[in-house]
């Protein structure tokens, strides 16, 4: 409960950063909110795949074999998990990449309270 109540409170603390930028951006260029939002929805898109292309390499590197047997096999195992999925919480992947998908929802959620804020 209270790792998932941490997670909420630093995707709240992305989105606030990412509106702080976002209203930055704008007020340094003098373009409207769309250009704004659409700058932060840039950011976080690009964080997100970031996130997975270092989740991937990390998996990859540090347990060899383990992303080829899944797209070998396919489909998940009879618990519902793919092989990759049981590297969690086993320091495969450092933390800091787990914050930089953190960001991403964050910088994704700042650009929908930006459009949400103009718009109402």
């Amino acid at each position: 409960m209270l790792n998932m109540l941490n997670v909420i409170v630093n995707i709240i603390i992305f989105a606030v950063l990412s509106l702080m930028a976002g209203s930055l951006f704008m007020e340094y260029t003098g373009l409207s909110y769309w250009w704004g939002a659409l700058v932060i929805s840039f950011i976080g898109v690009l964080l997100y795949f970031i996130n997975i292309n270092l989740i991937r390499f990390f998996i990859k590197r540090n347990t060899p074999g383990v992303m080829e047997l899944d797209e070998m096999y396919g489909k998940p195992m009879r618990d519902g998990e793919y092989l990759w999925e049981k590297t969690a919480g086993t320091a495969t992947v450092p933390k800091w990449v787990s914050h930089i998908g953190i960001a991403s929802y964050g910088f994704i959620l700042g650009a929908l309270i930006l459009i949400i804020v103009k718009y109402n």
